[in-house]
């Protein structure tokens, strides 16, 4: 039996109807599972309840303990107050050499008389630290270019690893080169000084400005002086001078050039003070001054002081009075035997040698 045109008709309707919203539906479902324009979005998962600020409970401290009891007379207690005072000793023969091979125990060592345990010992050559302080005034200078131009053999006696400075002066010190070890920088600084200027002579002042600038200095270090010994206008007297030259650890090396005078024109009172005060300054410090007569004699003096400054023994000991009373202390020197007796030094030949012990007289103690 066939089916009417009109149901047919109707049954493809609803047919198409069908598949219309079929598709309708499938189509939108494609628009909701494409990626958002706007990037992945995190999944925040569940929601979370930001809880509210609260103070914090404050931390329990932790049971205070009471102080135990200490008996101070278990306490260790480190000094460090105690000063230790260093002294450059030269042993010297009659021809002023140094005298080798002395050890430890040959050197007897007292503050104020009373003996003193040596703790530091030292005999090794050492690089010596000098400053050269020239007078540099019109007055004798005629006589001062002599000394002056054999000054250079000091140049010569120097060794790379010392340092030398030079200083001039007249009414005041003047620093024509720095500490350095560069020997062409030391002669272009005694090449400087051609023409005096003033005749004003000023030698404690400069002094005094030299030990200063070299109180911080280590090691082994000197002055040398080449001067008259004669000052004129110094702010600082004599005595002041003597007192400086006493504290200061560095060694003073005067040269006269005034002996060249009395050579031709005999001593006068000017000379005589001179000698006086330069070798007081020199024997206070722990030095030795010189009065060539000739010149001739300046390159064997400029020799003696580089071995001298190269092979002093060192001896540094703490003083058994802790005393902080700032007065000076004598200190004083010698040389023993095995026994405690003065020691006998026999040359080559088997005869005795005759020597000298040489270093500062004293020291200032720190005030409290």
């Amino acid at each position: 039996m066939k089916t009417p045109f009109s149901v047919r008709c109707l049954m493809l309707s609803l047919v198409a109807g069908t598949l219309l919203a079929l598709s309708s539906l499938g189509f939108a479902q494609s628009q909701d599972q494409q990626p958002s324009t706007a990037g992945p979005k995190p999944d925040v998962g569940d929601t979370v309840l930001v809880p509210k600020k609260t103070t914090p409970s404050p931390t329990p401290k932790p049971e205070e303990k009471k102080p135990e009891k200490i008996n101070p007379a278990e306490i260790f207690t480190l000094s460090t107050t105690t000063t230790l005072v260093n002294v450059d000793v030269l042993v010297l023969d009659s021809g002023g050499n140094p005298i080798p091979s002395l050890g430890k125990a040959n050197f007897h060592l007292s503050d104020d008389g009373v003996p003193q345990a040596i703790s530091n010992f030292g005999t090794s050559e050492a690089p010596m630290t000098v400053c050269m302080l020239i007078e540099f005034a019109n007055t004798y200078w005629g006589f001062l270019y002599l000394a002056l131009r054999d000054a250079y053999d000091f140049v010569r006696v120097i060794e790379p690893k010392d340092w030398i400075a030079v200083v001039s002066y007249d009414m005041h010190p003047t620093i024509l080169q720095d500490f350095t070890q560069n020997r062409y920088e030391v002669s272009q600084a005694l090449d400087r000084l051609r023409i005096p200027g003033f005749s004003e002579i000023n030698l404690y002042d400069a002094l005094a400005f030299t030990i200063d600038r070299m109180k911080d200095i280590q090691g082994r270090k000197a002055i040398l002086v080449i001067c008259t010994g004669i000052d004129t206008f110094s702010k600082l007297n004599y005595d002041q001078m003597l007192k400086l030259a006493r504290s200061s650890d560095a060694v003073i090396y005067p040269i006269s050039i005034l002996e060249f005078m009395t050579v031709r024109r005999g001593d006068t009172i000017d000379s005589l003070q001179a000698r006086n005060a330069l070798n007081t300054i020199a024997k206070y410090s722990g030095g030795q001054a010189y009065f060539p007569r000739f010149e001739q004699e300046m390159p064997s003096v400029y020799e003696q002081i580089a071995g001298q400054l190269r092979q002093q023994y060192s001896l540094g000991f703490t003083p058994s009075n802790p005393s902080k009373d700032g007065k000076f202390h004598k200190l004083k020197v010698e040389l023993v035997d095995g026994q405690g007796n003065p020691l006998k030094v026999i040359d080559q030949k088997g005869k005795n040698v005759k020597y000298r012990v040489v270093c500062r007289e004293g020291y200032y103690a720190p005030k409290s």
